[in-house]
């Protein structure tokens, strides 16, 4: 498969599971704030996850989402895991196929290479 066509296909499978996932909350007469407030607490996580090289913040990221589950079972929150489905899938697919590596842009580098094509024709 192509990139490009790679890329459009998870970015369908990506909306058919949120968008699902907020069907199923509304169908079942769910609580909607509760998937929003999962939602929004852990996207900048799942998103940013590369950035978590070290096993302190793994171990931050897990034991803050082990303890928002359980306070959240505590407390009849049951919703919030449509949520926090719904920013792993999210924040899985932007890390995986959108934040990549690049060069950065160097004047000096441009400078040489317009020289020598411009000597060489």
């Amino acid at each position: 498969m192509k990139k490009g066509l790679n890329n459009t296909f998870i970015g369908i499978i990506a909306a058919t599971i949120v968008m699902g996932l907020v069907i199923y909350t509304i169908e079942d007469e769910r609580s909607i704030l509760q998937m929003i407030v999962g939602a929004m607490f852990f996207i900048i996580p799942f998103t940013f996850i590369s950035s978590f090289t070290s096993k302190i913040m793994s171990f931050l990221l897990m034991s803050f989402t082990i303890l928002c589950g359980y306070i959240g079972y505590k407390m009849g929150y049951e919703d919030l895991w449509i949520g926090i489905i719904q920013s792993l899938v999210i924040g899985g697919a932007t890390y995986f196929y959108r934040i990549t590596k690049t060069t950065t842009f160097s004047a000096s580098d441009y400078k040489e290479l317009s020289k020598k094509q411009s000597d060489n024709a």
